[in-house]
């Protein structure tokens, strides 16, 4: 799923009164389907299967999931999700995006700035904790509680480990259960292997969220230890080129990243009348903007490749969530879900008593939400700024204030045990294009304005009597903030050393700051303590209506997903769940985005055109599960998510099993490619592929 997931870019429960569809969920491990999985597949996950299996999947940090492959730290996952790797190690001479990479021993192995890879060690639930933490509180007092207790329980779970563990608090059900999810924290990872953009992302846009595919969206990345040593792993997934069967079941272990799949309808309806066509005419307009500049020069082309890829993949999966919200039968659907669910509720008065009504409470939210929205995403998410100069301010600015603080009172991203993810984010070695970082943020500030207008006291006090190209050209042209060794001066000499910067971007991030933290507090304390203490509410009383057998909406923390190898009818006719190798050179022009990699050309009387190449199943699947591993059940890998269907791209709201589908890459393909495409015969051998 190419679910490339940079902030600036991209962002209920079938009830119980409706039958569940068979593959439909996004289980936590410790309360998985079993009576359906034994009575659907005959398949009894043993603790020791889950144990495995939960420490070979990993989850990069910056979005998307992968899998351990090797006893020596050697990780699986998509081309998409480690682009940004790829683009940071490129230059001009060494275009690593467009030729490829592929490391012919440990010592070519190349780290990736500012990456990080989690694997899961264990969870525990807190959820009796925190809610006595919360009992009786609103509002601030709700905010700073939960804040502090969240951050408290991190902290005692990290302890003195910061650089070596990472924990999570994960809320599922809306907040009805608290769970501290523990893992062992890798800051060392490097890149092995990736193929040519015209390999990964073969077909372009036109071709994704669409099937048949012919993308080998993989690539291999190695974690080191602390002596700087690849990882010696004892789970890991071993890869079946065979892969599966049709109707075999199939399972996907990743980290799916959010769904809305128990918002309320007032809820969905913020979604579809706002949040969703802001958001789209916002990109829309980027879009063009990275269009025209791609034109001007081939190098331009290339600096702007990956975010360009990464605009079009977010505007088509958001047309598609927008879209399902537009179908009256699935709105129609959601409300009559709702109304039941109401009624039943209502139709006790203890009940009723009991939870009160949680849909008014939310419903009048959204007023506010609505009020505060675009001044929340232009200036306090950042679309209003957008350059890598100024989202390093904008961290040096609020991260060195916030970490003065006591653990307990800081936002949520600064907390002590997300500081070691922050600062690797901070101080990695990537390449700036000034040109580039001065077109985007002219347009950003240009867009600013024009969303808030002239005289908004936000635009008067950041642009003053400057336009924005001249802004830009300013901050580009004169912040030294390029300099790591700079910002690693600016964060360790504290809040005072970024008060007295006189570097044009820390200027511009202060005065974003004064701005940005107004509409955090507002948010902070005024809306979201409302939502959750509304929606715990729902929580309590869904659990009531259906018992803990439903599964939560997700929140980037791993999943399990079961499915078949299954392919799906359109229009009357079959779609088969298979693609080979002789499609693909069927499809192949001489233009782009069908234009072969020179590798392939070069490789095709030595391939098998009977080859599998991708497939489909009816996993049910998000963004973040992208890179996840799809396993059978002897705990092979049978292979790797990629993307969904385009009819999967409502799956935030509904699941349909009918249609929808999981698109990953067939093992076979993989193992084909690394032999007689890349000649990768070390990797081979590691991966034991025959």
């Amino acid at each position: 799923m190419r679910l490339l997931t940079r902030a600036l870019l991209l962002a209920g429960s079938t009830l119980a009164a409706l039958p569940t569809l068979a593959a439909e969920g996004m289980w936590t491990l410790d309360n998985l389907p079993h009576d359906d999985l034994a009575k659907t597949y005959g398949f009894k996950p043993t603790s020791a299967w889950l144990d495995k299996s939960m420490r070979s999947a990993v989850r990069l940090a910056g979005g998307c999931s992968g899998s351990f492959v090797s006893a020596q730290g050697l990780v699986l996952t998509n081309h998409h999700c480690v682009i940004g790797c790829v683009e940071d190690l490129s230059s001009e001479k060494h275009d690593l995006v467009n030729n490829g990479f592929l490391a012919k021993n440990h010592s070519e192995e190349k780290q990736c700035p500012g990456m990080e890879v989690n694997r899961l060690e264990k969870t525990e639930d807190v959820t009796a904790r925190m809610q006595k933490a919360l009992a009786g509180l609103s509002g601030k007092a709700f905010s700073d509680a939960k804040k502090a207790e969240q951050s408290l329980i991190e902290k005692e779970c990290v302890g003195d480990t910061g650089d070596q563990r990472r924990c999570d608090i994960v809320e599922l059900y809306g907040g009805g259960q608290y769970h501290v999810y523990q893992y062992a924290r890798f800051q060392d990872v490097r890149l092995v292997f990736s193929p040519e953009y015209a390999a990964g992302f073969f077909g372009g846009d036109p071709d994704n969220f669409n099937f048949p595919r012919y993308n080998l969206d993989m690539s291999l990345l190695r974690v080191y230890d602390r002596a700087g040593k690849p990882l010696v792993n004892s789970d890991w997934f071993s890869i079946n080129p065979t892969g599966a069967k049709e109707g075999e079941l199939v399972m996907t272990l990743g980290h799916p990243g959010s769904t809305q799949r128990q918002l309320t309808m007032i809820e969905l309806e913020t979604q579809r009348d706002l949040v969703l066509p802001f958001r789209l005419m916002l990109a829309s307009e980027y879009r063009g903007l990275l269009l025209q500049y791609s034109t001007q020069s081939e190098e331009n082309a290339r600096i702007a490749q990956t975010e360009l890829t990464m605009v079009e993949n977010g505007l088509k999966a958001r047309t598609g969530m927008f879209q399902a919200l537009l179908s009256p039968s699935v709105m129609q659907q959601k409300r009559e879900q709702e109304n039941a669910f109401r009624n039943w509720v209502n139709r006790d008065s203890a009940r009723a008593t009991t939870y009160g009504d949680p849909w008014k409470t939310l419903s009048d939210t959204q007023i506010a939400w609505r009020n505060l929205y675009i001044d929340y995403v232009m200036v306090e998410i950042g679309f209003g700024a957008m350059s890598q100069q100024v989202n390093w301010a904008r961290t040096l600015v609020r991260g060195t204030a916030e970490k003065a603080k006591p653990d307990a009172q800081r936002l949520r991203e600064f907390a002590d045990a997300s500081l070691p993810a922050v600062q690797a984010g901070l101080f990695a070695e990537v390449p700036l294009y000034t040109d580039f970082e001065r077109a985007k943020l002219a347009w950003s500030l240009s867009k600013l304005r024009e969303k808030l207008g002239v005289d908004n006291p936000v635009v008067k006090s950041i642009l003053g009597k400057q336009s924005p190209e001249a802004l830009a050209n300013e901050i580009v042209s004169n912040s030294k903030l390029g300099d790591v060794a700079v910002r690693k001066q600016l964060w360790d000499g504290g809040a005072d050393a970024v008060k007295n910067s006189d570097d044009p971007a820390i200027k511009l991030a202060r005065l974003i700051d004064e701005h940005a933290r107004k509409f955090r507090t507002e948010y902070d304390q005024n809306i979201e303590p409302i939502q959750k203490a509304a929606a715990n509410q729902l929580a309590k009383a869904r659990f009531a209506y259906q018992g803990t057998q439903v599964y939560p909406d997700a929140t980037f923390s791993l999943r399990l997903s079961h499915g078949v190898i299954r392919g799906w009818e359109e229009k009357g006719k079959a779609i088969t769940p298979f693609t080979d190798f002789g499609g693909l050179f069927d499809r192949a022009t001489d233009f782009d985005p069908f234009k072969l990699a020179d590798t392939w050309v070069a490789a095709e009387k030595k391939l098998s055109k009977k080859t599998r190449f991708n497939q489909v199943s009816t996993n049910d699947i998000i963004g973040g599960n992208s890179g996840s591993p799809l396993i059978n059940a002897k705990g092979e890998l049978v292979g790797l998510i990629f993307d969904g269907n385009i009819q999967s791209l409502g799956g935030s709201y509904f699941f349909d099993e009918s249609v929808n589908r999981a698109v990953s890459v067939h093992p076979a393909a993989m193992s084909e490619a690394l032999k007689k495409v890349y000649k990768a015969d070390h990797l081979v051998k590691e991966l034991k592929l025959k």
